[in-house]
């Protein structure tokens, strides 16, 4: 099996590859995806391919990843796994008639946005009709979501792909901004980040702002504000402000409503600790950056109650419990937490040697 060129999809016209990072977190993915597979032994060429287009991608410069344009990589690759963007219809119909693999790699909850799309009437669901795929790979968070809906509607070899992850984003952004990203002791009071997208049921403000103000009540001295990271949009929104009106911590004027931002620059320079929830997505790159700085990671995701301060899903209340305990006792416990933070991290590292031979075994399965 050696000898392999691998492509992975991205958008092409990027005008800003590093805003594109933190734009999606499926671009994040992409680059980390190319990193695992430049590393294995059989295969001789991994790359970002823009798509559609001829020039290479504005995602990988930073990085020193290889990238092409899809008219280029068509004639000269052996797999290409559609992530960033679907490819054209024509085009893969070719592309697998001349021999060519393509991966449909589902790292987005696309029953979700399925439903969406028919509830709100005006969302666009996931297009289903495709010249057909090879393989469908979906990530553990997704899984259980989505793993009929691809079988029945894209192909029968479906198989379950590593979430990955690799600091490389976060040591980029660090350097071209002059931080630490480190946790330190809060000065005068905690100051806690929600940084939920707001783009649909997933991720949404709601349960992590009702953790703050449970922990708000519980202890009132210990918070001098909660930023809503991603926010800012929903400010002309009839339920959003009737929403926070409705709480302790809004009427004490320590809640704030902010644009998008990466969380580099304002982690550790206006947030001491990340509050967050999510719904049927229980794998997110905000966890792992998060971690890797020490910051205090208040989640309900079952997949790493051994790291950060875990409560259950869609239980604000005890979630408000355990935020208040966090606070209390971060500082006296960071070794405690830097130790279960390097082994979460590491489960989804690229450089796992577990993950590597999956993803091996996966593209010799091709």
């Amino acid at each position: 099996m050696a000898g392999l060129r691998v492509g992975i999809t991205v958008p092409s016209g990027l005008e800003d590859g590093i805003a594109a990072l933190w734009a999606s977190g499926v671009h994040q993915n992409a680059v980390y995806l190319c990193r695992l597979l430049s590393g294995l032994p059989m295969v001789d060429w991994a790359g970002l391919v823009a798509c559609p287009g001829a020039g290479p991608s504005r995602l990988a410069e930073p990085f020193g990843l290889k990238s092409a344009g899809l008219d280029e990589a068509l004639d000269q690759i052996d797999v290409l796994i559609e992530l960033g963007v679907r490819a054209d219809k024509l085009l893969m119909q070719r592309f697998r008639e001349r021999g060519g693999r393509l991966v449909s790699y589902m790292a987005g909850n696309a029953m979700v946005m399925n439903l969406e799309s028919v509830a709100n009437r005006t969302a666009h669901g996931e297009v289903v009709d495709h010249a057909g795929y090879d393989a469908v790979w979906i990530t553990p968070q997704h899984w259980h979501m989505n793993v009929a809906y691809a079988r029945l509607t894209r192909s029968q070899n479906v198989q379950l792909v590593p979430h990955i992850w690799h600091p490389c984003v976060i040591e980029m952004l660090k350097l071209r901004l002059g931080v630490r990203f480190e946790w330190a002791p809060p000065q005068e009071g905690w100051r806690l980040g929600i940084f939920e997208p707001n783009i649909n049921v997933l991720k949404t403000f709601h349960l992590p702002l009702l953790v703050c103000e449970q922990a708000y009540r519980q202890a009132p001295e210990r918070i001098a504000r909660v930023l809503m990271f991603g926010s800012e949009p929903l400010k002309s929104n009839q339920h959003f402000s009737e929403f926070c009106a409705a709480l302790d911590i809004y009427r004490a004027g320590r809640l704030f409503a902010e644009s998008r931002h990466p969380l580099v620059s304002v982690l550790g320079t206006h947030v001491d600790a990340v509050v967050t929830h999510q719904w049927q997505n229980a794998l997110n790159y905000l966890y792992w950056d998060t971690l890797s700085g020490g910051f205090p990671l208040v989640h309900n995701s079952p997949h790493l109650k051994d790291a950060g301060y875990y409560y259950p899903a869609f239980d604000p209340v005890n979630g408000g419990r355990v935020l208040a305990d966090a606070l209390e006792r971060h500082g006296s416990n960071l070794d405690a937490y830097w130790e279960g933070a390097k082994r979460a991290i590491g489960r989804y590292h690229v450089d796992n040697d577990q993950i590597r031979v999956r993803h091996a075994v996966l593209l010799s399965q091709l």
